[in-house]
């Protein structure tokens, strides 16, 4: 697993081939955040304020980095999360993450704004297939979504809770990266600057038809068009735990909650017979100035209990930050950003590298603390900042 022949030797190696490869106002799409990007930041620093323990004398020459989560095993503590774009960053970009992550044996999940309709993404066994959801003022087009993702057996059904309004990324009006996409001068200009992108991913589109979202009604995921119908995206500012409670009665596998940060939403979502949650302030791209998703952490862990999978993501760009998740309490942790990098900068080779990467460095981390197992793992590995603090008596 991870090729070679991608000359890169961490994540920050493949944002670098990434930022030479994509277009500047697609770069920035992906790796930037909201506002003043205050929590974009913050979920980075705070991993970084987090130390391990290290404990010696320990044989540590056989390491088991599985987990078992929803009923099956993983060999790796990682999902691959969400998303946005993906299919605009490589060329059937959803298709290669999802090769990527089968040939790693973790789950992949694919978004709303997926190129590629779920049936046709490659699994061989379905439940690694994850399906992401917005709910939107239409609920047609969510009951739609929600038909699909049951048609291709996806093995979870994961609702984003954090984006009930629009968020506010400014630099997407200054670099005029929109959606729906309509080029201007600098968008044009900046492509050209970019060839090996253009050549590989925009003109292979245009040459068989541009794309659209393939998993929303038909009208209502161009996103090419001058004129395209967005209504059917517009996000859901009325959906509350109401709708959570008639969905849970609607879907019959796992079903997540993404974006819960604090223990008031987690009982509640334990009440509502969820399966998991994860822990997200979606990246630093919604609510600037919310709490880093690693300090929302143990409070999400002690209110969860038993009751539901807790799971993690925001700014995992370091294996080492990772076990730092898993000794705080997640049952595993989403990576974005460092696959959607891997991706960018070569497609299924480099998102097959970033994967590697994440293991060889959770593999040496866990060593290094003294653990053979994931479930080893405990507070008793990692020295937080007090407003960090796990809470008294877990575990």
């Amino acid at each position: 697993m991870g090729s070679k022949r991608v000359p890169a030797y961490n994540i920050h190696d493949l944002e670098r081939l990434a930022r030479r490869r994509l277009p500047h106002g697609l770069f920035e799409f992906i790796t930037r955040g909201a506002e003043d990007e205050i929590t974009l930041h913050e979920n980075l620093a705070s991993l970084k304020r987090i130390f391990l323990r290290q404990r010696v004398g320990i044989d540590v020459s056989d390491r088991d980095l599985s987990i078992e989560l929803f009923g099956q095993r993983l060999p790796l503590p990682i999902i691959v999360g969400v998303t946005g774009l993906s299919g605009m960053v490589h060329y059937r970009g959803e298709v290669e993450i999802a090769r990527a992550a089968l040939r790693a044996g973790v789950p992949y999940t694919v978004g709303s704004t997926s190129f590629t309709a779920l049936a046709d993404l490659p699994a061989e066994r379905r439940d690694k297939l994850w399906c992401q959801i917005y709910p939107t003022k239409r609920r047609d087009v969510f009951d739609y979504q929600v038909e699909k993702a049951a048609e291709a057996r996806a093995g979870a059904l994961v609702i984003t809770m954090d984006s009930a309004i629009a968020s506010n990324r400014e630099y997407m009006r200054h670099n005029g990266f929109n959606i729906p996409i309509k080029p201007t001068l600098r968008t044009v200009i900046d492509t050209l600057a970019h060839p090996g992108w253009l050549i590989g991913t925009y003109l292979r589109y245009w040459l068989e038809g541009m794309p659209r979202f393939a998993n929303l009604p038909p009208g209502h995921g161009q996103l090419f068009k001058k004129d395209a119908d967005v209504t059917g995206l517009a996000f859901g500012e009325d959906f509350t735990w109401q709708d959570i409670a008639e969905l849970r009665r609607r879907w019959p596998g796992p079903l997540v909650l993404k974006g819960i940060s604090t223990r008031e939403d987690a009982a509640i979502a334990a009440d509502h017979g969820i399966d998991g949650i994860i822990v997200s302030n979606h990246g630093g791209r919604s609510l600037d100035g919310c709490v880093a998703s690693i300090a929302a952490l143990p409070e999400v862990v002690d209110a969860a209990g038993e009751r539901l999978a807790v799971m993690v993501d925001g700014g995992f760009l370091r294996g080492s930050d990772i076990v730092k998740a898993l000794a705080m309490g997640a049952r595993a942790v989403m990576v974005g950003r460092g696959t959607l990098y891997g991706l960018a900068a070569a497609g299924y080779e480099g998102a097959s590298r970033a994967l590697f990467l994440y293991r060889e460095e959770i593999s040496r981390a866990m060593g290094l603390v003294g653990c053979r197992t994931v479930a080893a793992l405990g507070p008793n590995h990692v020295t937080v900042p007090s407003a960090t603090a796990m809470p008294s008596g877990w575990r």
